[in-house]
């Protein structure tokens, strides 16, 4: 940064301004400094940065180790919308989505001091290891239990398999046949 600061003609905190979007920095500052940046290959540390504020610009995620369709391709969405937004992913993945190994997912990732945890949850086994999660963090469930309190993000099965009934039905077919995952 001081480099860039040395370049740009400015001081490191009007290059921290500039790298954090801060509006209190004039155009003409902020395009010297982008110009500083692009000419020196400069690249923010988030090492450092996660000590000065404590937090790291990264998202965990624990999700049941598994290569079905669906949930990899959950975690290719996530890892997209969050470089999009400056973040990185870090996943955590469980052989089964009991609350023991959930629990030490969240606290590898709390290690890493992730800035949120997103829970891939699409049983009911997963919701009693989210009481274990602190308050502080920011946590979504995915599929989760929607009784919890938690943040939940999920699909509308019934509308969905109606949706689906009704378009089969109305195509002639006779019969619709519904093959059920795990009762839980």
């Amino acid at each position: 940064m001081t480099d860039v600061a040395r370049l740009a003609g400015v001081s490191h905190q009007t290059v921290s301004r500039v790298l954090n979007d801060h509006p209190n920095v004039r155009e003409q500052t902020r395009l010297r400094v982008r110009a500083a940046i692009k000419e020196l290959g400069y690249r923010p540390n988030r090492a450092a940065r996660a000590l000065v504020t404590g937090k790291t610009q990264l998202i965990g995620v624990v999700a049941q180790n598994s290569t079905l369709y669906g949930p990899a391709s959950l975690l290719s969405a996530f890892e997209e919308a969050a470089g999009e937004a400056g973040f990185g992913v870090s996943v955590g993945r469980v052989k089964i989505l009991d609350r023991e190994s959930i629990a030490a997912a969240v606290e590898r990732h709390r290690d890493q001091r992730v800035a949120g945890i997103v829970v891939i949850a699409p049983n009911s086994s997963a919701a009693d290891a989210l009481a274990d999660v602190p308050a502080e963090l920011p946590l979504v469930t995915v599929d989760g239990d929607p009784e919890r309190a938690t943040p939940l993000v999920t699909v509308d099965q019934a509308a969905g398999a109606y949706e689906a009934t009704t378009h089969l039905l109305e195509a002639g077919h006779q019969t619709v046949w519904h093959v059920s995952g795990p009762p839980d």
